[in-house]
Formats: C-alpha cells, sequence, structure tokens
C-alpha cells in the first residue's frame, strides 16, 4: 500500500512540532495574544490542548490571561489536519509516535493509516539493522583472516618461548573458530536479507497506489 504524501505538509508538521514543544511561548507571543493561531499551531503538530496550561503559566509571569475559546477554535481546526490519514501513515513510516489527540470519528482512519507507516519504518529498519551486521561480519571476517596469517607468521619465530608458543597456537585456534564462525554466520545473514527484502517488497507492493 504506497501512499501518497504529501512532503510540504510533512515538512511543516515536523518544523512546528519542533515549535509546540516543552518551549511553550515567548513573551513577546504572550504579549500578540494570538490565541486562535497558536491554537493552531499545536493542533496541526499533534500536540495535546492541555498544552494551554505550559502557555497559561508562561504568559501569567507577564500578567497576561490566555483566551481559552480562541484557543481551542484554532486547536480543533490544526487537529484535525494533523489527523489526516495521509499524515498518520508519515508519520509512521518516520518512526515517530503521536498522542491520540484525534477525535472520535477520525481515531480509526489515523490508527489504521499510522499502523500501515509504521509496518513500512520496521521493516525498512530490520533490513538496515541486517545489512548493517552483514557488512559488519564481512569486515570483520578479512581481519580474523589477516590475523591468523600473522599468528602464523609469528609462530616460526625461533626466539619464542615454548609459553609464548603455546599462548600463540591458543590464540591462531580461537581465531580458526571465529572465521568458521563468521563463514557459517554471514550466508545465514544474507539468506535472513533475502526473507525480509522479500516481505519489505511485498509490503510496498500492497500498498502501491492506496490513498487516505
Amino acid at each position: 500500500m504506497r501512499i501518497l504524501l504529501a512532503p510540504l505538509v510533512l515538512s511543516s508538521l515536523i518544523i512546528l512540532s519542533g515549535c509546540g514543544g516543552g518551549a511553550s511561548v515567548s513573551k513577546n507571543q504572550c504579549i500578540a495574544s494570538d490565541w486562535q493561531t497558536l491554537g493552531y499551531r499545536d493542533g496541526v503538530s499533534g500536540v495535546r490542548s492541555s498544552q494551554l496550561l505550559k502557555h497559561q503559566d508562561a504568559c501569567v509571569k507577564h500578567d497576561i490571561i490566555p483566551d481559552r475559546t480562541g484557543y481551542m477554535m484554532g486547536w480543533n481546526q490544526g487537529v484535525r489536519e494533523y489527523c489526516q490519514p495521509n499524515n498518520a501513515f508519515e508519520i509512521g513510516e518516520l518512526g515517530r509516535g503521536h498522542n491520540n489527540v484525534c477525535p472520535g470519528e477520525m481515531q480509526t482512519p489515523f490508527t489504521r493509516a499510522y499502523r500501515e507507516g509504521r509496518k513500512l519504518y520496521l521493516l525498512r529498519r530490520e533490513v538496515a539493522n541486517i545489512e548493517q551486521a552483514i557488512a559488519q561480519s564481512e569486515q570483520r571476517l578479512e581481519t580474523v583472516k589477516a590475523e591468523i596469517v600473522s599468528s602464523a607468521t609469528r609462530q616460526l619465530d625461533p626466539l619464542l618461548t615454548p609459553a609464548d608458543r603455546v599462548e600463540l597456537a591458543a590464540h591462531t585456534h580461537r581465531l580458526t573458530e571465529e572465521r568458521h564462525r563468521l563463514l557459517h554466520d554471514i550466508p545465514a545473514l544474507m539468506d535472513e536479507l533475502d526473507d525480509k527484502q522479500a516481505e519489505l517488497d511485498s509490503l510496498r507492493q500492497s500498498l502501491a497506489g492506496v490513498v487516505y
């Protein structure tokens, strides 16, 4: 199910979300008293309406009381935009959480779209993690191979004490065991990657062309 997304909406949402966090409002915003716009900003960012209490705490220091009616009017408008399923999918696809702010009639389609996006995010992350594990294992294998050669060469040193020779032989044995393990693990990881990539491709295909 490939949901058609609106990049501009998403980028705006991210920016607004960053603005609407714990920092609340500035003195100038309190003085401007544009509570409807402020409510809209919080709503479209998916912030709970209880954020107004934080704004109130910030503004009371400047002897300014928020306009709750204006704030809620803006928040209700903003949250309905936030709760559109295409936004829900995009939020899930980015691996972000949400605050369950959607009105009752919008909650089910929002949650459904969010879960589909979340599935895509999780599968992509699994694929990336396996790819990273393969790369690390292959890099380690090359290192182990080089260390085995170096260890074998050092054993030819006539100046080695018997204790050093025993220690070096044990080290070489450990490296050889690790080499065998890596040679077994890497193909297993590649098989796992193929399965997970096929699962991801199947999900993408099932999402193709779907528009909420």
